[in-house]
């Protein structure tokens, strides 16, 4: 099976992005499963195409997209996305987005379509999430939801992770081996 993890860039002040480091620190295959790793920037007008383009190259079963929330206490598993963009940070474009849908005449959230096992919640540190909020990390979670509905696309998943302060990086990329182990 061929996995396509995405993480992103620095944004908004913060150095580093745990999401990048985490995508980096992943071995190239995880119980057979090849894994294949893009760094995206933290722009609503590219980093969707991007990613989309390493689908069509690389045609992935899954799509795993990552983010950083830098507070949240746990990895956070998003079930849905949002229809709408309204953050009090401008990415990295300099684009600030208030009240914005994202897809015109497009349904106003969408559930994603990657069922993890049980078993991974096991670990107290992993929850689910029902907000992926309203900036890039909805945008692109969104977006590839909206393209799932319309054509042949592989199941697609997005999680949080916080901030190094609350989790260190070798723990998060330890967890997210053996939430990718179980796929």
């Amino acid at each position: 099976m061929r996995i396509l993890v995405s993480g992103f860039g620095p944004f908004s002040g913060f150095d580093d992005n745990i999401t990048r480091k985490i995508v980096i620190g992943l071995p190239n295959n995880i119980n057979g499963n090849d894994i294949y790793k893009t760094v995206l920037d933290v722009t609503y007008q590219t980093a969707f195409n991007l990613l989309d383009n390493e689908i069509g190259k690389i045609n992935p079963d899954i799509v795993i997209a990552t983010g950083m929330a830098a507070s949240r206490k746990s990895i956070s598993i998003e079930k849905i996305a949002i229809n709408i963009n309204n953050a009090n940070t401008a990415d990295n474009a300099g684009i600030l987005k208030k009240d914005c849908v994202i897809i015109k005449d497009a349904d106003t959230a969408l559930m994603a379509t990657l069922d993890y096992p049980s078993k991974i919640y096991e670990n107290q540190m992993i929850v689910n999430s029902y907000s992926a909020g309203t900036y890039v990390c909805n945008d692109i979670f969104y977006r590839l939801l909206e393209k799932s509905t319309r054509t042949s696309y592989p199941y697609i998943s997005f999680i949080h992770f916080p901030s190094e302060e609350i989790i260190p990086y070798e723990k998060q990329l330890s967890i997210f081996i053996e939430i990718l182990s179980c796929l």
